[in-house]
C-alpha cells in the first residue's frame, strides 16, 4: 500500500506544487491553495475586454491589491521551438499521469463499468483494503477527471500502461492473485505441498483446480474447498479405473461404471508406485460386493487380489492374498518399502451369486444377484517427511511436525493387518455375512489402539464359528483328551483334526463376578488364549486383562476342513463387539 501512496503523491505533485506555484511549463495552470494571504485557482478566468486573466476567488472589497493579478510564470520567449517543447512536455505529463492513475485503478480491481459513489465506503471483495484503498481510488479518478475522463466508457478507451511497473507493486494488495514468492530451501522443506495434504478427513488431497482435472488417466473430482498448501484451492478425489497407474497419496480404485454394478468378464487392476517416504499403505473398502468363496477359497469366483512386493508370501497368510464376498467397511494395512510396487487386481466374470442376494431378482440393498462392484480408497502413509533421508524408522519430533497429522494418526503398529483406533467398535473376519465360509490360509493380527490407563478389553461375540475337532467343537472347553492324550483345542493338525484354526486372545474371565477384599471383581475362570468351535468361550463373552498391546490373532488351516468339523450352519468366521476397559488392573 505504501507504493500506492507514493504513486498518488506523485500524481498530485504533477498536478500542482505544495507551495501553490505553477509549473513553469504550464502557464495556464494555477493552484487552489492560499499562502501568505495570496490565493490562486486552478482555472483562470479571462475578461472578454481584457487579455489579462483574473481569478474568480478574489473578494469584491479587496483593498490591498493582492488579487489584482495572478501569480503566473514568465511566459516563454516567442519562439516556435520553445512552444513545441512546452506542448510536448504537457502531453508527456498528461500521458504519464493518466497511465499511472489507470494503473492504480486496475491494481485495486476497480471496474469503470460499475456505478461508484466517491466518499462512500463499500464492502465486498474488491474493497477489502478498507478506507485507504477507497481513498486511492477517489484520488485516481480525480486525476482522470482533470484530463476530461469523466465516465466509465471514456476510461475504458485509455491505452493500458505497461504492466511491468505495477506487477510487483500490486502483489501485496491483490486478494485473489497469487504473488510471486521466493522460498528458501529451509522454508520449502517446511511448506505444505500440493497433492500431499489430506483434506475432509482423508477423503481427498488438497490441490489446485488444474491438477484436479483428468491428468495421466487419473480423473479428479472436486469435493470441496482447500487452501492449506502452496497453490491449492480444492479438495480433490483422484479416481482410477482399470489398468490405472498412480503414485498419489490418496487414490480411489473403482469398478467399471461405479456406483452401478457390473457383470462383465475382465481383469481390472491398479498399480501403485510407493513413494520413498512411505512405510505403510492402508486399503479401505468403501464398497465391496463379489461372489462368496467356495470351499474357503476365492480362486474360483470373482475376487480382489493384492500383490505386495514387500509381502511375497501373501498378504493375509501363506499364499493368501485374495478377497471375495462382502467386505464393505473392512480395511487392510500393508507394510511397504521405498520403490515398492503394490498391485490391486480384480478378476471378474459376473456368473456367481452375490451373498445375501435374492435369487428372485429382488434387490435387498445389495447390487443384485450376480453383479459385482467395489470402491477402494488407497492411502499411502509416510513414516518420514517428503524428501527426508535415512531409514524407515518413526520420525523424530522435528520431522513429525512436517507430516500431516492425518497420516500420523493412521500409522499402525508393526505387524498389524487391521488397526482400530476407536475405544469401542466391531471386529469381524473377512467376507463375514452370516452365511459364507471363512477363508483358508489366514494368519494375521488385529490391533486395537491402547489408550492411556487402560487394562484390557471386553469382547462380546454376536457370531462365532470356526473349525474344531469333535471334542472342542462346542467352544466352551480349552482342551480335549483323545486316546489318553490331552491337547489344546484349536492347535492340533493330527488325526481327524481340521488343522490349526483359532481366534487368539488373552482370556481372563467369562464375565462372572466374585466378591474380593477390595470389592466385586471378575472371576478368573477363562484363562485361555485359543478359541474355536461354536462359541467364544463359555458364554460368548470374553474379558481380557493386559497392560500390553491389545491384539487378536486370526489363524485358519491351509487345507479345507470337512463339514463335520464345523458347528451347525458352517464355519462362518466371527462378528465381535469390543470395548476397551479403562482404569488400572
Amino acid at each position: 500500500m505504501q507504493n500506492y501512496v507514493i504513486t498518488l503523491g506523485l500524481l498530485v505533485a504533477l498536478c500542482s506544487s505544495a507551495s501553490g506555484q505553477v509549473k513553469p511549463w504550464l502557464p495556464w495552470f494555477g493552484s487552489d491553495s492560499c499562502e501568505n494571504g495570496v490565493c490562486s485557482s486552478i482555472f483562470p478566468v479571462f475578461n472578454e475586454d481584457d487579455d489579462s486573466p483574473t481569478f474568480d476567488n478574489c473578494e469584491e472589497d479587496d483593498e490591498d491589491g493582492t488579487c489584482l493579478s495572478p501569480v503566473t510564470a514568465t511566459p516563454p520567449a516567442d519562439d516556435s521551438t520553445n512552444e513545441e517543447d512546452a506542448v510536448s512536455k504537457i502531453k508527456d505529463f498528461e500521458k504519464e499521469a493518466v497511465e499511472k492513475a489507470v494503473g492504480v485503478l486496475k491494481a485495486l480491481g476497480f471496474n469503470p463499468d460499475e456505478e461508484y459513489n466517491p466518499g462512500q465506503q463499500r464492502g465486498g471483495r474488491l474493497f477489502a483494503g478498507g478506507m485507504l484503498m477507497q481513498a486511492a481510488i477517489d484520488q485516481a479518478l480525480a486525476v482522470l477527471r482533470i484530463f476530461g475522463y469523466n465516465t466509465g466508457a471514456q476510461i475504458n478507451t485509455i491505452p493500458q500502461p505497461e504492466p511491468a511497473v505495477f506487477q510487483v507493486q500490486q502483489s501485496a494488495l491483490l486478494v485473489n492473485t497469487q504473488p510471486a514468492v521466493i522460498i528458501s530451501p529451509t522454508a520449502a522443506r517446511d511448506t505444505n505441498l500440493p497433492n500431499y495434504e489430506p483434506c475432509r478427513g482423508g477423503e481427498g488431497l488438497c490441490t489446485s483446480a488444474k491438477e484436479c482435472k483428468n491428468i495421466g488417466g487419473v480423473a479428479g473430482k472436486s469435493i470441496g474447498k482447500c487452501g492449506n498448501c502452496v497453490g491449492c484451492s480444492v479438495c480433490c478425489q483422484f479416481v482410477t479405473g482399470c489398468q490405472g497407474i498412480t503414485d498419489k497419496m490418496i487414490t480411489y480404485f473403482q469398478s467399471p461404471g461405479y456406483p452401478r454394478t457390473d457383470r462383465s468378464n475382465e481383469a481390472c487392476s491398479l498399480t501403485l508406485n510407493v513413494r520413498d517416504e512411505v512405510c505403510q499403505v492402508r486399503l479401505d473398502f468403501i464398497d465391496f460386493e463379489m461372489a462368496a468363496p467356495q470351499a474357503g477359497s476365492c480362486s474360483g469366483v470373482d475376487n480382489f487380489e493384492i500383490i505386495n512386493t514387500a509381502q511375497p508370501g501373501g498378504v493375509f497368510g501363506p499364499g493368501q492374498s485374495k478377497l471375495c464376498g462382502l467386505n464393505k467397511g473392512q480395511h487392510v494395512y500393508m507394510p511397504v518399502k521405498p520403490g515398492n510396487i503394490l498391485i490391486m487386481r480384480a478378476t471378474t466374470s459376473g456368473v456367481r451369486n452375490i451373498p445375501l442376494a435374492r435369487l428372485d431378482g429382488t434387490n435387498r440393498g445389495l447390487s443384485g444377484d450376480t453383479a459385482f462392484r467395489w470402491n477402494a480408497r488407497v492411502t499411502q502413509i509416510p513414516c518420514e517427511a517428503p524428501g527426508a533421508r535415512g531409514g524407515r524408522s518413526l520420525p523424530d519430533e522435528k520431522s513429525a511436525r512436517r507430516i500431516p497429522s492425518h497420516y500420523r494418526k493412521l500409522l499402525a503398529p508393526d505387524g498389524c493387518r487391521q488397526y482400530f483406533q476407536e475405544s469401542r467398535g466391531r471386529l469381524q473376519s473377512f467376507n463375514y455375512d452370516g452365511k459364507s465360509e471363512v477363508l483358508l490360509n489366514q494368519n494375521y493380527a488385529i490391533c486395537v489402539k491402547r489408550p492411556a490407563r487402560s487394562c484390557g478389553m471386553t469382547l462380546k461375540a454376536l457370531g462365532f464359528s470356526l473349525p474344531a475337532s469333535a471334542g472342542c467343537l462346542p467352544g466352551n472347553v480349552p482342551a480335549e483328551t483323545v486316546d489318553g492324550v490331552c491337547s489344546l483345542c484349536c492347535t492340533s493338525s493330527e488325526g481327524d483334526s481340521p488343522g490349526v484354526n483359532y481366534l487368539g486372545v488373552s482370556g481372563y474371565s467369562d464375565g462372572a463376578s466374585v466378591m474380593t477384599p477390595i470389592g466385586q471383581n471378575y472371576a478368573v475362570n477363562q484363562d485361555r488364549y485359543f478359541f474355536c468351535g461354536a462359541k467364544l468361550g463359555v458364554t460368548n463373552l470374553m474379558v481380557t486383562r493386559t497392560k500390553g498391546p491389545l491384539l487378536l490373532r486370526v489363524r485358519t488351516a491351509g487345507n479345507y476342513w470337512e463339514q463335520v468339523s464345523c458347528p451347525d450352519g458352517g464355519c462362518l468366521g466371527f462378528l465381535i463387539n469390543y470395548d476397551v476397559d479403562t482404569g488400572t488392573c
